[in-house]
């Protein structure tokens, strides 16, 4: 400590010096004890050897630490002046400390006393303890022999006492057995039912009980001279049976009699009730054999009463109450009359299916529903035995008559409506009904197939196994009713959906023919109610197979439907092309127009007059006939503006040649027309109401490509490149250089820049002119295309 002070004040005043003072020793903490602390303390050897454990032996000499620390006490020369006073306080320290480890050490010399004597007591005690243990289990050994010795013996008794009682219950079962064997000897030399039906089955309960005795000798000669008393027994009870049932001695002693067969083992019972029922049911296989005269089915109710009575005598006669409540003859009896029916009535419809009526049919089964359930009243279902439709199953196979009889009646009813339809008598009159209303024999005719149906689910005894055939039937006869009263009865028009239709309406054009006939206020009023008429059939044909199909999930009458719908677009057709017809002679008028002569654009031409003339006369009525169909008024005018629009854009091009002035009015006209036919669905109406966008779409096209083959026409083709572009720019796919009445001479320079703007080779030349045929057939393809279109028209219209 003193070393590093040293340094400190020589480095701190190095020009300083001092007295060299002697070299001192390295004092230890044995220097700084004060005077009064002893040198050595009296401890005992474990106290010591717990201090040598504790003091380290490198705690007397200076560590690091222990310098750092004297540093920061002393740390410079003048602080030395404090060094008695600071080993003073170190050494009242260590003091404290050195008494406080000598008490420590001495209580933890006390405390490992105390553990180990402690210790020593609890081995003490465990050792009594073990010796406690060890007698008790002595203790329990003794008990155990004890108590086994005592269940030794009381288990000897209890099989001492299930032998004797074995024993002597097989005694009394002996005794019961043999006295049984004697009475029962005795018994049916004097026939004594009573007492026989007393105790035989319990002499045969008892005799169950010795089969594992088989074996002894005495036991097999008593159960075969069991089996011999039961033999006679048999014979004798069947003939003493039969006896008193053909007497008609019915007494108690029968009713004992009927306990001995029920009690003997075998088919004693069974063979005498079979015996039994086949003598009452004698007479009616003699009375109702199927060869027999009454056995047919108009006398089918007779065959039932005679039972009724019968099952009446049996259980008012008492001979009812003769027999066991459990052998329920009255059951049995009539599961045999069920049974010999339906083999009757199998042979016999068999034989006579040639005389089978379907009338007849249903009565006979009406009949043996309503006896069958009185049956199920009387006998309710137990077990196997169950009267449902005990003998109406035998009519099944023969159900083929009702369908063909209901074919057949079907077809009938479709041919009288189109007889009253032809003769007038069966359609509404324009003078009664404000509206095309459907026909009245479509009513009757769902009424009558509605009747077929509910008729069908009563005769067949399984649930719906004769729908599927009925289904066929219905579906025929509404194919039959849609072609026979409604198809025939559309008025046939030279404009309809056909493509040969529409080439001859063109050709007739060409040839410029008179108009065709139009369809008179009846006809046209026929043709709605026809249409109406398909229409309700459509919906009702689609609301009954929704509920065929819960019933029978296979039906399908989509295809009958789809005739209906067809019906109605064909009776929309007729009523389209006879208002287009009527507009023949207003485009007749324009073609004839010499539209080359005009020299200035006046107000709309008379044809475009005539056509909006006629279309409001025609339209409101229509529109009037249809107010309860709305969409099909809807369609009308789509299709109507669409093909006129459509022959309109074709006659336009005949309308050849033509001058600028032509040109504009031709516009004109055509704008006049488009404004007239957007507003076609309100036409003379009170209530104005914007037409359908699919409408509106159709009509603007057909009239933008005619405005677009005008504008072309007025077009100046001096400008060769100018021209090219204009006409490939809008309208690409026209020809209107004869509609300009260019010349031959001149339309070449045209059409060679216009293969040049589209880079196409000049094609060979034609080596002969196009004939009759190949014009006639381009005018039909033209005429396919607009059917097309036409038919695209109407599938957006009936989705809608």
């Amino acid at each position: 400590m003193s070393e590093p002070a040293a340094s400190t004040s020589e480095a701190s005043e190095p020009e300083v010096k001092e007295e060299e003072e002697p070299k001192k020793k390295m004092p230890t903490i044995d220097d700084f004890k004060p005077p009064h602390v002893p040198r050595h303390i009296l401890l005992r050897e474990d106290a010591k050897a717990r201090l040598a454990q504790c003091i380290r032996p490198s705690s007397g000499r200076m560590t690091p630490q222990l310098v750092a620390q004297m540093n920061e006490l002393f740390p410079t020369e003048q602080s030395l002046n404090q060094l008695d006073t600071v080993i003073s306080a170190v050494d009242r320290q260590i003091v404290d400390i050195e008494n406080e480890l000598a008490d420590m050490v001495e209580k933890q010399a006390e405390v490992e006393q105390e553990s180990q004597q402690a210790l020593q007591q609890v081995v003490a005690a465990m050792g009594r303890l073990q010796t406690k243990i060890e007698l008790i289990r002595e203790k329990s050994r003794s008990s155990d022999q004890v108590v086994r010795e005592m269940t030794r013996d009381i288990h000897q008794l209890d099989v001492v006492k299930r032998n004797l009682t074995s024993s002597i219950t097989t005694l009394h079962h002996l005794h019961i057995l043999l006295n049984g064997v004697d009475s029962l000897s005795n018994w049916i030399a004097k026939k004594d039912y009573a007492s026989i039906a007393r105790d035989l089955p319990a002499v045969l309960n008892v005799l169950q009980l010795f089969d594992n005795y088989k074996d002894n000798e005495q036991i097999r000669s008593i159960s075969e001279q069991l089996d011999k008393l039961k033999h006679t027994l048999t014979l004798q009870l069947a003939g003493d049976m039969k006896a008193a049932f053909q007497a008609g001695i019915l007494n108690e002693e029968v009713t004992n009699m009927c306990r001995v067969a029920a009690a003997l083992e075998g088919n004693v019972k069974e063979n005498f009730c079979r015996w039994f029922i086949d003598r009452q049911l004698s007479e009616y296989g003699v009375l109702y054999a199927e060869n027999e005269e009454a056995a047919w089915l108009d006398k089918i109710e007779d065959r039932y009463k005679w039972y009724v009575h019968k099952l009446l005598d049996f259980e008012r006669t008492g001979l009812a109450a003769i027999f066991p409540a459990d052998w329920e003859m009255g059951r049995l009896m009539t599961q045999q009359f069920c049974a010999m029916t339906r083999e009757i009535f199998g042979k016999m419809l068999t034989r006579r299916r040639r005389d089978l009526d379907w009338k007849l049919l249903g009565n006979a089964i009406q009949h043996t529903k309503m006896f069958e359930s009185l049956l199920v009243k009387r006998f309710p279902s137990k077990g196997d035995h169950n009267f449902d439709k005990a003998i109406w199953q035998v009519f099944d196979p023969f159900l083929d008559v009702f369908v063909a009889a209901q074919e057949k009646t079907l077809k009938e009813f479709v041919h009288g409506c189109a007889g009253k339809i032809r003769s007038g008598t069966e359609g509404p009159t324009r003078e009664t009904c404000v509206h095309a209303v459907p026909l009245p024999s479509s009513a009757d005719l769902f009424l009558l197939l509605k009747k077929v149906i509910t008729e069908s689910s009563k005769l067949s005894s399984q649930q719906d196994a004769l729908l599927k055939d009925i289904v066929g039937v219905i579906r025929g006869c509404l194919r039959n009713f849609a072609h026979n009263c409604l198809t025939a009865f559309l008025p046939q028009q030279p404009v309809s959906q056909s493509t040969i239709a529409t080439a001859a309406n063109l050709f007739n054009l060409i040839r410029e023919e008179a108009a065709p006939v139009r369809l008179t206020p009846d006809q046209l009023f026929m043709t709605c109610c026809i249409l109406a008429t398909a229409d309700w059939c459509a919906e009702t044909t689609i609301q009954l197979q929704e509920k065929l199909v819960q019933r029978l999930p296979t039906c399908d009458l989509s295809q009958e439907t789809e005739t209906f719908y067809c019906i109605a677009n064909s009776a929309i057709a007729a009523l389209v092309g006879d208002s287009e017809s009527a507009c023949d002679a207003a485009i007749q008028a324009m073609i004839k127009t010499n539209w080359l002569g005009i020299d200035n654009v006046g107000d709309e031409s008379p044809f475009v007059g005539s056509i909006r003339n006629h279309l409001r006369q025609t339209v409101p009525n229509i529109r009037d006939l249809l107010s309860d169909r709305r969409k099909y008024f809807a369609h009308f005018c789509l299709k109507l503006a669409t093909q006129l629009s459509q022959k309109f854009v074709a006659s336009i091009f005949r309308c050849k040649p033509l001058s600028v002035h032509g040109a504009e009015q031709l516009l004109l006209d055509t704008h006049a027309l488009k404004t007239f036919l957007l507003t076609l669905p309100s036409v003379e109406s009170q209530v104005q109401t914007k037409p359908p966008g699919a409408y509106t779409n159709a009509v603007n096209t057909a009239f933008t490509k005619a405005e677009m083959v005008l504008k072309i026409v007025m077009h100046d083709t001096s400008a060769t490149e100018q021209f090219v572009l204009t006409y490939c720019s809008l309208l690409p796919q026209s020809d209107v250089l004869e509609m300009k009445g260019v010349r031959r001479s001149d339309q070449t320079p045209i059409v060679t820049a216009f293969r040049a703007h589209l880079g196409i080779e000049e094609p060979p030349a034609p080596t002969q002119a196009r004939t009759a045929t190949e014009m006639l057939s381009s005018v039909v393809s033209g005429a396919a295309q607009l059917t097309a279109e036409s038919s695209l028209l109407d599938k957006i219209v009936r989705k809608y």
